[in-house]
């Protein structure tokens, strides 16, 4: 054993040979990085979301009876705004199916799936998709 000073609680100073943590407390630190990694898709999920909003409102005209009436170009800022929207949301509802899906795996100590998840590449895909119709929007139409 160590020797300790009297600062120092005898509690935390462990052998070399003592495991540092045991199943219970690695299952913890299993669930708190499922919920870090939970909220920092909730993060980027809402902040895409008030990109969105930011474009649409700050971008369109703020009638928009006359929005509609006018040509397409006034309308593009409310589109690029909408898919902005709809992409926030669904990975705001993505991010939560994962955590729970994640969350059901650690209680069972089945990581043999998780190696294979190829959500995260989709969902990136997906959003690459909406900054392309974004893109596509503006400078084409």
């Amino acid at each position: 054993m160590v020797e300790c000073s009297p600062l120092v609680d005898p509690a935390i100073v462990k052998s070399s040979s003592e495991p540092i943590l045991n199943k219970s407390q690695d299952s913890f630190a299993d669930h708190l990085a499922n919920e870090r990694t939970f909220l920092a898709w909730i993060r980027t999920g809402l902040g895409i979301f008030a990109f969105g909003c930011a474009i649409a409102r700050f971008g369109g005209s703020d009638n928009i009876q006359k929005t509609f009436k006018n040509s397409f170009h006034e309308m593009k800022p409310i589109i690029s705004g909408l898919v902005l929207i709809t992409a926030g949301i669904s990975i705001l509802f993505y991010s939560i199916y994962r955590y729970y899906r994640i969350n059901q795996h650690i209680i069972q100590r089945d990581f043999t799936e998780l190696s294979r998840i190829h959500e995260p590449i989709i969902a990136i895909i997906v959003l690459l998709l909406c900054m392309f119709a974004i893109l596509i929007i503006f400078v084409i139409l």
